[in-house]
């Protein structure tokens, strides 16, 4: 590789995902699944964050999986799923996972999220998943 270009890719840093992974769901419901990504390369989940935002004090549940079948139930990344609501800050400030039990999602696998508990009809979901 000539210098020139050494030096570039050296200033753009290392290959993979730098900015946060952001999903929506309008009106979740409980079993509705989203997924994310196939992972390019092994990658490590840094951290999750999520809001709710409408209904009448919403609440709900969600898992973060992955696996190299999404018909299959995947490997949790979470111990149990993150409740997010009004009790935790989860329709204002959001809810934080700063330390995934299994952060760890090997290359060529799928990464979904999956409501898992639904209570006071929330009007949306947003999650938002960084990587190291």
């Amino acid at each position: 590789m000539d210098l020139f270009w050494r030096q570039l890719a050296s200033l753009l840093g290392p290959p993979g995902l730098s900015s946060p992974l952001v999903s929506t769901i309008a009106s979740p419901q409980v079993g509705d699944r989203r997924i994310l990504l196939r992972a390019p390369q092994s990658l490590t989940i840094a951290r999750l964050d999520a809001v709710l935002s409408g209904g009448s004090n919403p609440s709900l549940s969600l898992q973060l999986r992955h696996g190299p079948d999404v018909s299959a139930s995947g490997t949790a990344v979470l111990s149990t799923p993150i409740a997010i609501g009004s009790s935790n800050g989860g329709t204002t400030t959001g809810s934080v996972v700063s330390s995934p039990q299994n952060p760890a999602v090997p290359v060529d696998h799928w990464l979904w999220l999956e409501v898992t508990a639904v209570s006071g009809s929330p009007a949306g979901l947003t999650v938002a998943v960084r990587f190291s």
